[in-house]
């Protein structure tokens, strides 16, 4: 069956995407002329929820014959907009493990329980890799027990669970022995994975002892303990420098009354001390502009922390009232200010990266190759700076190169040996 498949939203949604065509058997990967067109949406904001939208009426645009299966957050918020749309089978996130048999009891075959997924929809050890071969994602972690007041992601997800370690472990094998390098670890709430002992810095360590390249998705301040800390401070590079620590505001006012679970002071704590322990650590964040009740002086907050703390990067969202969360009936900055702000954001975003990189000008670091593309090495580097390299290697090497320049957030350099 030729298959066409995108994902929308967050990691946790393409890690689940691959485990998900795994499952399907015989398939190839098609970008036109589908038979089966497989959209894993987003609704975490109503900018994703409009993309979201414009995709599914894409693929049945160009894909008018294709059995079109539409699943995910947005699934979950509103299945009948997503039917409207076009989608043939509409199948929430609690759904998802049983995706191809619900797609196979649609199409009239004969249900295969060889290729049936798990009761729990983590992983598949024959699953295709979508992002690359070289780095992979893989999914320990699922549901949020937090209640942010802006969010609806603890509806969409359910409770936070966590997959044993064992089970974690043998995917984790899968994919190395297919040349997978770099393996991320993702979930919902990732710091609040327990399904080993010593919790996340654990289930880090054993992979590590796998042979395996580790780097952590997006995690909570409050789950990021000294235990994690010292972890990948005692295994740089390969439990890779990085941490990217959800701030949203810089102000105890908004945090506290949006139901973040940390004070500033605890995420500065944690920020100074992964800056102190962790050799070439680089923090990159969220923040959001424009929360309910946010005042100029909630704003320079946001502005100070920033300046202060000087991220690698930091992803600015513009707030939008979600439905049927606290945070929509509380009173509204107007909508040209919260666009002015994160304009203003951005801006501070882009000082902030230039300012990182220009120490780095001329020194060493190395890639992990993932593709090699016109000609050039592309990759990631151990503290996640996107990378391009003149050189000659091949995917899944690690090779050191000179800092000569940067596009953007793209560092540019040249090989040697």
């Amino acid at each position: 069956m030729r298959v066409a498949a995108k994902t929308l939203g967050c990691k946790v949604n393409l890690a689940e995407t691959e485990a998900l065509l795994g499952t399907l058997g015989e398939v190839e990967l098609v970008e036109k002329d589908a038979e089966l067109v497989f959209i894993n949406t987003c609704a975490v904001t109503s900018t994703a929820e409009a993309k979201t939208r414009a995709e599914i009426r894409r693929a049945r645009r160009e894909n008018p014959d294709a059995f079109l299966v539409v699943s995910g957050c947005f699934v979950s918020k509103d299945p009948v907009t997503a039917r409207a749309l076009g989608a043939d089978l509409v199948v929430p996130n609690e759904e998802k493990p049983r995706v191809a048999e619900l797609v196979r009891a649609a199409l009239g075959e004969a249900r295969d329980p060889l290729t049936t997924p798990p009761p729990a929809l983590w992983g598949s050890p024959e699953r295709y890799l979508l992002n690359s071969r070289v780095r992979a994602f893989l999914k320990v972690q699922d549901g949020c027990n937090a209640g942010c007041a802006y969010c609806i992601i603890p509806r969409l997800r359910g409770r936070e669970r966590s997959r044993p370690t064992g089970d974690a472990l043998k995917e984790a094998e899968a994919l190395l022995r297919r040349g997978v390098r770099e393996i991320v670890l993702t979930g919902v709430r990732l710091g609040s994975y327990d399904g080993h002992p010593r919790g996340l810095a654990g289930l880090v360590e054993d992979l590590l002892a796998l042979g395996a390249y580790v780097r952590l998705s997006s995690i909570e301040p409050e789950d990021t303990d000294e235990r994690l800390i010292e972890a990948l401070a005692r295994h740089a590079p390969a439990a890779r420098p990085h941490l990217h620590l959800s701030l949203q505001t810089g102000s105890e006012r908004l945090l506290a009354l949006m139901n973040r679970r940390y004070s500033l002071a605890e995420y500065k704590r944690i920020v100074r001390l992964a800056y102190e322990k962790i050799p070439d650590f680089a923090l990159t964040t969220d923040v959001i502009a424009g929360l309910p009740t946010e005042t100029e002086a909630d704003f320079e907050a946001t502005v100070a922390v920033l300046e202060e703390l000087k991220p690698a990067r930091v992803h600015v969202f513009t707030y939008t009232p979600r439905p049927g969360t606290r945070a929509a009936r509380l009173p509204q900055v107007p909508v040209p200010v919260r666009k002015e702000r994160t304009r203003r954001l951005i801006a501070l975003a882009t000082n902030l990266a230039e300012e990182r990189i220009r120490p780095k000008l001329g020194g060493r670091t190395t890639l992990l190759v993932e593709r090699v593309e016109g000609g050039w090495l592309r990759g990631h580097t151990p503290d996640y700076y996107e990378a391009r390299v003149s050189g000659e290697a091949e995917p899944g090497e690690t090779v050191p190169f000179v800092i000569e320049g940067a596009e953007g957030y793209t560092l540019t350099g040249r090989a040697f040996r």
